[in-house]
């Protein structure tokens, strides 16, 4: 087969090895991994850690025929290359997202975020609130360990992150192959399955989500946790303009026995910022997509209808 192309005619073959040659020049561009499904307004999907795109698998079928879904993996996650930033790859990710907004000329798109992606999609809206059209949070927070403790001391927690990070820029790469010796023993995937079972009940969908965790990049995910762990976003809600949807779930933090506690907890942490809505899930843990998703779904609906 013979294409025409201005005044030359090339082979397909040829048509082909150039279209997936541009395809990889554009690609490399992003350290992130990114899917596109569906036709519509833009929505841009980050999972959760060491978390694939395929988290998204079922909300995007949901939505694919009215919305372009661009689907994250994060860099480092789920087989997804890691990225060459260490000091700070967590903002890497960050920028290169907003950066990826602006050159693919995403018109307001609709920005959704679990989990640890949730406070990565809070980070995005809070440092360029003019380029998000709404925000929604599943099960993810400005700031994590405010959760969990009443007070916390921020001086502390940065100084032990830079420690952190240090020690773990510094290690050997045999230190490395021993760690990632370890995470593959049949013993390390039995203690993944007990405590995914706080988080999603679905059998299928642990093994899923430890199958993930296999295939990230160790190194890579304990930079970004590190990073994630030192930042508190709680006055930076106040920066977004566009409506925020919180989607949370009270079941998935072992340390709280009641939903009123930690719905306390999220309304003060969403507090300053101008117009949120928050919604607890009845029966669902943290993986609301797997555990609750007709609810979640329906609440999604109903929210992106009245913007």
């Amino acid at each position: 087969m013979e294409i025409v192309t201005g005044m030359k005619k090339i082979t397909f073959g040829v048509f082909l090895l150039l279209l997936l040659s541009s395809f990889k020049l554009e690609a490399s561009n992003y350290t992130f991994g990114v899917r596109i499904v569906g036709k519509g307004k833009p929505m841009i999907l980050i999972p959760g850690l060491k978390g694939s795109a395929d988290t998204y698998n079922d909300v995007v079928a949901h939505y694919k025929d009215h919305y372009t879904c661009y689907v994250i993996t994060l860099a480092g996650f789920a087989g997804q290359p890691a990225s060459a930033e260490l000091n700070h790859p967590l903002k890497g990710q960050r920028d290169e997202i907003i950066r990826y907004i602006i050159e693919k000329r995403l018109h307001k798109p609709v920005l959704v975020g679990f989990s640890f992606g949730g406070t990565l999609a809070i980070w995005i809206a809070s440092t360029r609130p003019d380029l998000i059209g709404a925000l929604i949070e599943l099960d993810g927070v400005p700031f994590d360990a405010g959760i969990e403790k009443n007070h916390v001391n921020m001086d502390s927690i940065r100084r032990d992150a830079r420690f952190r990070n240090e020690k773990i820029i510094d290690a050997q790469a045999d230190y490395w192959q021993h760690v990632d010796s370890v995470r593959h023993t049949k013993k390390f995937r039995e203690q993944g399955f007990l405590d995914m079972k706080e988080l999603v009940t679905d059998t299928t969908r642990i093994n899923q989500i430890l199958d993930w965790d296999d295939l990230s990049d160790y190194k890579a995910s304990r930079l970004m946790v590190n990073e994630m762990n030192s930042l508190d976003l709680r006055d930076s809600v106040s920066k977004i303009s566009s409506p925020i949807l919180v989607l949370g779930s009270w079941k998935g933090w072992v340390n709280f026995k009641t939903k009123e506690t930690v719905a306390a907890r999220y309304q003060k942490q969403y507090s300053p910022a101008d117009k949120v809505t928050i919604v607890f899930s009845e029966n669902g843990k943290h993986f609301l997509m797997y555990d609750d998703f007709n609810w979640m779904i329906g609440e999604m609906d109903k929210f992106l209808k009245s913007i």
